[in-house]
């Protein structure tokens, strides 16, 4: 629903007027008339402002998927026939796979690697369109950022690099990929479907890179949401239950503690039990920044009453905190669980915002004991 919306909203402006629906109607051959355009803008036109934004074009799309509206009738046939354009013009509508997702990996693996000179040939990649999948052919960024989410995963000896500016061949390209699937596998990645040869070939394989992108970005952002990196977490400990209860909660269930503990602290009333429905309003992310820094990061987006600009206030205070924002407003206000859960992990990375514990709580706790090799915690955190 992006992409449909992206391709409908010609200026990238975050708004659909009449003249690029007029335009996307005469490409669909469905034009009419100028009062047409004005009838199917008012029908989606919530807030009166004479456009249809993400939010209002959202609605439709959720009211066609649920059947309360039928798609072969007003905006919502301008949706389903744009749809169905773009299924046949991109990559052969074999394989679907998130642009949002895609635009939001490559932004991340840009900032990650912008320092690595092994891979100043390769970036930045281009948000938009396939071009990440074309820029892991040779296997050198997703190795490197292997070792980004895992410390000392590969030895970087053993990746083979391009040598005075010459591609790398097939044959080391193949040894890098096949490098890279082993190591994915050993720090928790499911590489199931994809090998060496899809990786070269990413582009006629979108879903397949996107998948494996997605889990290792999961693990370099959530790897270190434990009490062995942060003996704070011990904070979030409820009524009632012992460390053993908290070692056992996986780091995405151990973010929602941590999120609700700040809106209860916050005397917010809101509470999260996920990262897609419960956070798209942007209330409870505003709520929580506030919590963490509110020298910082006010509350001036409740004020708001359109969705996008209230999430796009959200990445402007998490900015202020020196978050790497790699998602936008529009994947805050789609509910998108993948993007928001790891902005969530990216905020808590940057800023957990709890109190250190005393030795003597540490103490209490039991987190001075000499921990060594392969621990309880780190089996239970393992993703």
């Amino acid at each position: 629903y992006s992409s449909v919306f992206s391709s409908l909203d010609q200026d990238g402006n975050g708004y659909i007027d009449d003249g690029e629906l007029t335009q996307a109607l005469k490409n669909l051959k469905l034009y009419q008339s100028e009062a047409q355009v004005a009838q199917l803008i008012k029908e989606v036109d919530v807030n009166k402002n004479g456009k249809v934004d993400f939010a209002e074009f959202l609605d439709v799309v959720l009211n066609v998927k649920a059947g309360r509206t039928k798609a072969d009738q007003g905006f919502a046939l301008v949706y389903t026939k744009q749809k169905d354009l773009i299924s046949v013009q991109g990559h052969s509508g074999v394989h679907s796979y998130s642009e949002e997702e895609m635009a939001a990996f490559s932004h991340h693996i840009n900032y990650c690697l912008k320092d690595d000179a092994d891979v100043a040939h390769l970036l930045p990649i281009d948000p938009k369109g396939l071009d990440l999948c074309n820029k892991v052919r040779d296997g050198v960024v997703l190795c490197k950022f292997v070792n980004l989410a895992v410390k000392d995963t590969i030895d970087v000896r053993t990746i083979n690099r391009p040598k005075n500016n010459q591609p790398l061949d097939i044959y080391r390209c193949q040894e890098n990929n096949t490098l890279l699937i082993s190591s994915s596998k050993a720090i928790g990645v499911k590489v199931t479907n994809i090998g060496a040869s899809e990786l070269m070939d990413g582009a006629k394989y979108p879903h397949l890179v996107l998948g494996l992108v997605w889990q290792l970005v999961k693990v370099q952002l959530l790897n270190s949401i434990n009490l062995k990196a942060h003996p704070e977490l011990v904070r979030l400990l409820e009524s009632g239950e012992t460390l053993e209860d908290l070692l056992r909660l996986p780091p995405d269930q151990l973010l929602l503690r941590w999120f609700n503990y700040h809106l209860k602290n916050a005397g917010h009333p809101k509470r999260v039990t996920n990262f897609s429905s419960d956070v798209k309003d942007s209330e409870a992310y505003t709520i929580l920044l506030n919590r963490i820094a509110a020298d910082r990061c006010d509350k001036s987006a409740l004020t708001l009453q359109e969705p996008q600009a209230r999430a796009s206030r959200v990445l402007d205070n998490a900015r202020k905190l020196d978050v790497n924002v790699f998602i936008q407003s529009r994947d805050i206000v789609s509910g998108n669980s993948r993007l928001n859960l790891i902005f969530t992990a990216a905020i808590f990375n940057q800023c957990p915002g709890l109190e250190p514990l005393t030795e003597e709580e540490m103490k209490k706790a039991g987190l001075l004991e000499d921990d060594k090799g392969d621990n309880r915690e780190e089996r239970v955190f393992r993703l």
